[in-house]
């Protein structure tokens, strides 16, 4: 239910924001809304199953923090 209720919602956010979105590049800024509301959807679903999922920290965790080790690991920190 809470998941019917979350799509729902983004749904209507996004109707809104369309209607709200106007003038030139309007199918560019709505195809970039949408986007970004069904990335933020992903996230909301995933945190509410509380299954693993994607987000901005997995390429930190993944790339850059082991990177960062091993630099500091080779100046001698």
């Amino acid at each position: 239910m809470k998941i019917a209720i979350t799509l729902l919602l983004y749904a209507l956010a996004f109707v809104w924001g369309c209607t709200r979105l106007r003038g030139e590049g309007r199918k560019l800024h709505r195809l970039w809304f949408g986007c970004i509301l069904v990335w933020c959807a992903y996230e909301n679903i995933c945190g509410i199953t509380e299954t693993p999922h994607f987000n901005m920290a997995t390429l930190y965790i993944t790339y850059f923090q082991p990177a960062g080790r091993f630099i500091i690991k080779w100046l001698g920190g």
